[in-house]
């Protein structure tokens, strides 16, 4: 039987679509060989438990009708009456969590620290894939068209880049996902407007990223099975629009029900080219598990946009060939099967056996 710690929510303005990702799994997680164990991180906390399992648990979430639970050394540990005690070894930890501590790398960190093997990008990818800015100048450099793009600080005064820009642009939070906080401007003054707007979106947000709007281009998407030395690609998708961007209303809330365009209607040349780029991608940011890479169409331009390192239902759609079930067995085993990290990596450089010589003079 494998132990799966499924970790999700945390202080981020994608919490609920967190929790959305979390229950979806927890309904269509495999019945034999599996047991998920639901960890729900918030205030710097996790919580767990069965009754995580009903969308009521978070609406409102009430802390005191959930156990807090710990993770460290491997196992889960439960907390009763400020004591920790071992409820459970765990095998494998599968991240749900999207945007802030969850998909930054912080996480990822953590359980790296803990012992608890993951299926998902690491520190480094997902710190990087969370900055757009800083994904954007690494995909430029391995010769990856992007659009052109500026970004601006909090508290600056940012009258003088918008005068200096040709509009329409784009106005977004640099490290946000889900399309929360996105604005396109017409004109200086307009642009004023939107970036205090996004700014707004989230009090941990200090940067915005600018962009060139590309008037006429289609969003289209390709996301990744990344694990050694095999990268599975999914047919690219169109997610639909109803207005100029592709809003969270458009991804979540569609009025006719429908999301996307899949497999898009593109011509052979063109998705080639999407999958090439996502290729580069892959091995840029050593790219793991799940991830979607958000490029721009117009016509055969390709412009990569950004990548998501958790992306929402964790892509599964776009992996027809999988049952959800068997897309999350999936997922877990082949955790439980990456390579064992040395066990002790010490240095052995015998260097505290050696008599101190007194500090200072």
């Amino acid at each position: 039987m494998i132990i799966c710690a499924l970790i999700y929510g945390f202080d981020s303005p994608e919490h609920d679509v967190s929790v959305m990702t979390a229950l979806e799994i927890i309904r269509n997680a495999p019945s034999i060989g599996v047991r998920l164990k639901p960890i729900y991180a918030r205030d710097g906390h996790f919580y767990g438990g069965d009754e995580l399992t009903e969308v009521a648990a978070y609406t409102p979430f009430d802390r005191t009708a959930h156990r807090e639970v710990l993770i460290s050394g491997g196992k889960l540990w439960q907390i009763k009456r400020g004591k920790a005690k071992i409820e459970c070894d765990l095998d494998v930890a599968l991240i749900a969590a999207h945007g802030g501590e969850g998909e930054n790398g912080a996480l990822q960190g953590f359980l790296e620290i803990a012992g608890i093997p993951y299926f998902s990008t690491g520190v480094f990818g997902s710190a990087l894939g969370m900055n757009k800015a800083a994904t954007k100048t690494l995909m430029s450099s391995k010769g990856v068209p992007v659009s052109e793009w500026v970004t601006l600080k909090r508290g600056e005064d940012h009258r003088k880049i918008f005068e200096s820009i040709a509009y329409p642009v784009i106005i977004k939070p640099n490290s946000g996902g889900s399309s929360l906080g996105i604005y396109v401007a017409d004109s200086a003054a307009e642009a004023v407007g939107m970036a205090a707007k996004a700014f707004e979106c989230d009090p941990d947000f200090d940067e915005l990223i600018v962009e060139k709007y590309l008037v006429g281009a289609d969003d289209i998407n390709v996301a990744v099975i990344a694990g050694g030395d095999k990268t599975t690609f999914s047919e690219p998708e169109r997610p639909l629009k109803k207005g100029n961007i592709l809003s969270f209303a458009d991804k979540y809330a569609p009025e006719n029900g429908k999301i996307s365009e899949f497999p898009a209607k593109i011509n052979d040349a063109v998705s080639e080219k999407l999958k090439k780029y996502a290729e580069i991608g892959v091995k840029a940011l050593n790219i793991r598990g799940v991830a979607r890479f958000d490029f721009l169409v117009r016509g055969e331009e390709v412009y990569f946009n950004e990548v998501n390192t958790v992306p929402g239902s964790l892509a599964f759609y776009l992996f027809p060939n999988y049952s959800h079930t068997e897309f999350i067995k999936m997922l877990i085993t082949e955790g439980v099967n990456l390579p064992e990290k040395q066990a002790n990596r010490h240095a052995g450089t015998q260097l505290l056996n050696i008599k101190p010589k007194r500090l200072g003079r």
